[in-house]
């Protein structure tokens, strides 16, 4: 019925060009809806897509006029329809333009937001109570995913990350994040992690290129960064953003989405994940200077990860993550104000005498 009814429809619009016409358009929708349910979960592939020899395709196997079978040379049926987008530009008023200028305007100014310890502005609209869920919700997974292999809280492991957090999560404003610590045993991963809520995971194959309590409060600070950002709500908010465009496109300009798809990945998407991780950096380094963390050890970390690198280590431009030689130069750019921050607070002489009190404390203790 659909089929006769479009036959139609098209026949008194395009009387001359009713048979590629229409097959461009069921091209279209075939194309669409075939990504369509690739990028979501809600959604499943309709039942006449998941058959090739449904009739969905059988369109694309004509026969030209000297009898020849068709499918794929597109001789038979004349030139080929041009896209979407032409017929829309074609028909297009300034009006039209205006209200898409005013609604994209409007939808931006209401979703910014400014990263408070930074200045930047960002685009998010995803509330911290949903972002809270989903930290919650990852949370549950890790355990249960690392449960055997977590160290128990008298681990010295464990010790040296709650000592470090005790001094950290106080320069972390994070409204209602519950706080808890992991330290997982794995030699071989050079990782840690902070959830939406304040869930600390940290592997013990990064412990040793830490080295002491300043080392790991540089790694942690940059973590916890990322929650106080709110990095991951602005991740998601991109990728929504760039799944609905990459949708779009393809239906518009009739191409393939794999085209915006990748382009979208390489020059929106990885490079907003390196400023985002700069952007970690960068308070990640004020965060330990006011916790009484010495910020040179920041740029020790990283020269120590410089000098074990692998060797399979990607180029920048296609990382979520800055490298790390302009890391450690990003970082001493910003090193002088993290020290004048850990100089002022007085925390130099007392760093000096915090050995002796933790002996004093445990002799009487």
């Amino acid at each position: 019925m659909l089929h006769q009814t479009m036959e139609r429809v098209i026949s008194h619009v395009f009387p001359h060009t009713k048979e590629y016409v229409y097959v461009s358009w069921r091209s279209h929708v075939i194309s669409t809806r075939t990504f369509a349910s690739h990028t979501s979960r809600l959604r499943s592939v309709p039942r006449a897509f998941q058959n090739p020899q449904s009739r969905a395709f059988s369109g694309f196997g004509r026969r030209c006029s000297n009898g020849q079978y068709n499918r794929f040379n597109d001789s038979g049926r004349g030139p080929r329809a041009p896209p979407l987008i032409h017929h829309l530009l074609l028909r297009a008023r300034t009006e039209h333009f205006v209200l898409l200028g005013l609604g994209v305007s409007a939808f931006y100014y209401y979703n910014t937001e400014v990263v408070e310890m930074t200045g930047r502005r960002r685009l998010n609209f995803i509330s911290a109570e949903h972002e809270l869920e989903l930290g919650e919700k990852a949370y549950r997974e890790v355990l249960a995913q690392h449960r055997d292999h977590i160290l128990p809280d008298s681990h010295p492991a464990s010790k040296m990350v709650h000592r470090v957090l005790e001094r950290l999560i106080p320069q972390a404003r994070v409204e209602g994040a519950q706080w808890r610590a992991h330290v997982i045993k794995a030699d071989d991963v050079r990782n840690a992690f902070v959830l939406p809520g304040g869930k600390v995971f940290v592997f013990t194959g990064i412990l040793p290129f830490c080295k002491d309590e300043n080392g790991l409060a540089a790694v942690l600070g940059h973590e916890i960064a990322h929650v106080v950002a709110h990095h991951g709500a602005e991740g998601m908010t991109r990728n929504y953003l760039l799944r609905s465009l990459v949708t779009v496109a393809s239906f518009l300009f009739d191409i393939s989405a794999m085209i915006p798809a990748y382009l979208s990945h390489y020059l929106v998407n990885l490079p907003n994940s390196r400023v985002q991780e700069a952007e970690a950096d960068d308070m990640g380094l004020i965060m330990m200077a006011q916790a009484c963390y010495n910020p040179e050890a920041a740029i020790a970390f990283w020269q120590r990860l410089v000098n074990n690198k692998e060797a399979h280590e990607v180029h920048q431009f296609l990382s979520t993550h800055p490298s790390n030689e302009n890391r450690i130069h990003a970082l001493s750019e910003k090193l002088n104000t993290a020290q004048t921050i850990y100089l002022n607070s007085g925390c130099q002489v007392a760093n000096e005498y915090m050995p002796d009190f933790r002996r004093a404390f445990a002799y009487h203790k």
